[in-house]
């Protein structure tokens, strides 16, 4: 093989190696990237077969996943555990074999259709994951060693890949049991002891009322009852609402750090993204996150991430950018001219422009919803720097006490403007 086509074939097999972690990293499902190990093992080695064998149940291996020429008759087998495919997952080497055909110790009768076939086991003794096996027609050329060397390296950083992301997995379902743990420790301490202690009340109110007792008192204890019904459905209320919506409990700087990281599959490039506080930038790790995350509310939080996803997908949509600038500043009430404070917004890029798009101002009318709710200002016009488009939008602080009587008032609607169902209600 010339060295130019050698050395393309050697990036092939590094860039599909690289490939596999970025989809594991991207969470598509792991049959998925299994089916994609084999179909592009099988295409860069210029096989006509290829197949993955995992271990199963019973401790077999079992043909899993196939691509190409005849590879419905050997689906679904299981290898023999004195073969080459247990031997190549028990010592971790690969196996060269110049023509299952013509091979002696190959005890399945499927296989011999195929002339060479290489084994490349994927994870190691101790770890296992499982053996790619690539495989030509009889009469076809042989793998040679530099086909052997490069699949199987190709093959332990898929199965590294795979193993990342099984730990990772059982981190977040250490998580999951964690999260449950906690809710289970909220409804018991907050909403069960509570319902339970208004149970006792009502108890006393149908002993009372069974004696005859003064109408004052049974009133005043009904609305005690009342009132702690109604805090508990507002406990549970809050707990179900941090299951539906996971970034309730973390705060702005994290979200815009993930939104950012998110965005680069879109644009195809890593925006640049600068949070500031006042004056100052905020790094990593630093004591004016907490300072951020206490100043700006959790809905207007929510809303400054809808802008900046927005901005994003706009650019990446339209601008035809080649960089892309998020600049989020927090001014506090001291620095303040209102004593207010207000968060400013920046989505820069440096594309083509808004008069070169049609319709790039589409999809951005619910930018300017969000800053209208608040007092606040949008506006989308081309960047100053002359190339380009640049976003702002703003809003001023709104204090946490605010937010609850937001909080409460939708509370009110949502159940018809009282805090309980009329049906709960007694007149008093």
């Amino acid at each position: 093989m010339p060295a130019e086509a050698d050395a393309i074939e050697r990036e092939k097999w590094l860039s599909a190696g690289s490939e596999i972690t970025t989809m594991l990293l991207q969470g598509l499902p792991e049959d998925e990237v299994l089916e994609h190990i084999v179909t592009v093992a099988r295409e860069i080695a210029h096989a006509d077969a290829a197949a993955l064998i995992l271990p199963g149940l019973k401790n077999e291996l079992i043909v899993e996943i196939v691509r190409g020429w005849g590879t419905e008759d050997i689906l679904g087998l299981a290898m023999p555990h004195d073969g080459v495919a247990w031997t190549a997952l028990r010592t971790g080497m690969p196996k060269n074999i110049p023509s299952l055909a013509d091979a002696k110790a190959i005890a399945v009768p499927e296989m011999r259709k195929y002339g060479p076939a290489l084994y490349a086991p994927m994870g190691t003794s101790e770890k296992p994951v499982g053996v790619l096996v690539l495989l030509r027609k009889v009469g076809q050329e042989s793998f040679i060693a530099k086909d052997m060397e490069r699949a199987s390296t190709f093959a332990d950083q898929a199965a590294l890949a795979l193993v990342v992301s099984e730990a990772r997995q059982t981190q977040d379902m250490g998580k999951l049991v964690e999260e449950r743990e906690r809710i289970a420790r909220d409804l018991h301490d907050l909403a069960i002891q509570q319902l339970f202690a208004t149970g006792m009340q009502l108890e006393v109110v149908r002993r009372r009322a069974a004696r005859g007792l003064d109408k004052a008192g049974l009133i005043a204890i009904l609305d005690e009852a009342l009132d702690n019904i109604d805090n508990s459905v507002r406990e549970i209320r809050s707990i179900v609402h941090s299951l539906r919506d996971p970034d309730a409990a973390t705060g702005l700087v994290e979200r815009l750090r993930r939104e950012a990281s998110l965005a680069r599959t879109g644009l195809g490039f890593a925006p640049s993204l600068v949070i500031m506080l006042d004056d100052r930038a905020i790094g990593a790790l630093d004591q004016d996150e907490q300072v951020i995350d206490g100043l700006v509310s959790k809905h207007l939080t929510d809303d400054v991430l809808a802008v900046c996803r927005e901005g994003l997908a706009n650019a990446a949509r339209h601008a035809q950018a080649q960089s892309v600038a998020v600049r989020v500043t927090v001014t506090t009430p001291a620095m303040s001219h209102d004593g207010i404070g207000r968060v400013d917004v920046e989505v820069e890029d440096d594309g083509i422009g808004l008069q070169f798009v049609s319709g790039r101002k589409s999809g951005t009318w619910n930018i300017s919803a969000r800053a209208r709710q608040y007092g606040g200002e949008y506006s989308l016009e081309n960047s100053p720097t002359g190339h380009g488009a640049l976003l702002k939008w703003n809003a001023p602080l709104k204090s946490a006490r605010l937010e609850e009587q937001e909080a409460i008032s939708s509370h009110h609607a949502e159940i018809g403007g009282s805090e309980l169902p009329d049906e709960w209600k007694f007149s008093h």
